[in-house]
């Protein structure tokens, strides 16, 4: 099938699964916690991985077109669900046949500066996502499969360029959590998650005490499920989720299932 053909083929997909979106209802949130607010149509290949809101409430995705060609040449062909704390953007990156994660901070001005973490023993090479705590002092990250625990480092920005992250503890959670897409802090003691199994939902990790060098316990409390809305049947992708403190707006993603696949939706909640 030639180019012209596929990219025609995927645009109907997306156009049929956004119509249908309007007609499809949606699973309820709690009803006592998020509002839904707005869902909207978007092109996979720059949403399949990560939302991040900004100083001024711009919704930044993150998605395989976002990787420079040079980090894919070097082999970073990952990027997970990213996070913007006072103007800087967090970004992590995988290679599953390295023996180190990347993770980039990239100042208001687009300067990036690259740290790396070299695994530890039992630690997955997997990198889904990246945020930081509201004090911007550490930053919380995970891996993939079933996850009992998340990791905290300590926050390297103004670091030499090329430095390591060692872990500086754990987040302990009291329920595993499997396929965590992506987590963004609410508060200094709470996370929500966007998780892929059993179900697409969404979840809060409320913490016994904020993140810092020693390990906290998390206690996993289920939010809502993500709505499905699509003419086409199958699994769906729960990806990235972003949390916007000062408007109080959830936004977080969904891949249609296949052949729709070439749309992902970004469902947003207020909290009451």
């Amino acid at each position: 099938m030639n180019r012209r053909r596929r990219l025609y083929r995927f645009s109907i997909a997306l156009i049929v699964g956004g119509l249908a979106a309007a007609a499809l209802s949606s699973a309820p949130a709690h009803a006592d916690t998020w509002r839904s607010k707005s869902v909207s149509d978007h092109f996979t290949l720059l949403y399949n991985e990560g939302l991040a809101t900004d100083r001024i409430g711009l919704l930044h995705p993150r998605g395989t077109l976002s990787i420079r060609p040079d980090l894919w040449q070097a082999g970073w062909q990952h990027i997970g669900d990213q996070d913007i704390h006072a103007g800087y953007t967090y970004d992590d990156y995988e290679n599953l046949s390295a023996s180190r994660k990347l993770y980039t901070i990239t100042s208001p001005h687009g300067v990036m500066t690259k740290y790396y973490h070299p695994l530890e023993p039992g630690e997955m090479a997997n990198n889904s996502f990246v945020t930081v705590d509201p004090t911007g002092a550490y930053l919380v990250s995970g891996e993939w499969f079933t996850e009992q625990r998340f990791i905290v480092f300590a926050n390297p920005k103004g670091r030499p360029a090329g430095s390591t992250m060692p872990i500086l503890s754990e987040i302990r959670l009291d329920t595993p959590l499997t396929n965590v897409q992506s987590c963004d802090f609410m508060t200094a003691d709470r996370l929500l998650c966007a998780v892929d199994e059993p179900v697409n939902r969404v979840v809060s990790v409320h913490l016994s005490a904020p993140v810092g060098a020693a390990s906290v316990d998390g206690t996993v409390e289920p939010e809502f499920t993500i709505p499905k809305r699509s003419v086409c049947r199958g699994s769906y992708e729960s990806e990235g989720i972003d949390y916007d403190v000062s408007r109080r707006i959830l936004s977080v993603a969904m891949i249609n299932p296949s052949p729709c696949f070439v749309g992902t939706k970004v469902f947003r909640y207020r909290a009451n």
